[in-house]
């Protein structure tokens, strides 16, 4: 059986404004999971891992995903904090 390794930290925005796919259920509001390449579907009660990558496929156009209102910004657990990603630089602060 696969370990399944807790996540250190997840985006704010849920997913699917990502385009990651819905649950196999066709729940198309899906959560992050507790889990690293899982997402959480509250109707089915279950982990899953996603059938594609949705943005994170390929390269990000992290300027038009700007445009379009898609923020990287994400809450580090382990620091208990929202880190804001900085476009211009790609940094996390």
């Amino acid at each position: 059986m696969a370990v399944l390794n807790k996540r250190k930290w997840f985006y704010l925005l849920a997913p699917g404004v990502f385009d990651l796919p819905p649950c196999s259920c066709g729940n198309p509001e899906t959560q992050w999971s507790e889990y690293e390449h899982h997402l959480w579907c509250d109707k089915c009660n279950k982990d899953f891992v996603p059938a594609h990558n949705g943005v994170f496929d390929g390269p990000i156009p992290v300027m038009a995903c700007a445009l379009l209102g898609i923020s990287f910004d994400r809450f580090n657990i382990e620091k208990n904090c929202v880190e804001r990603f900085v476009v211009e630089t790609g940094n996390y602060q």
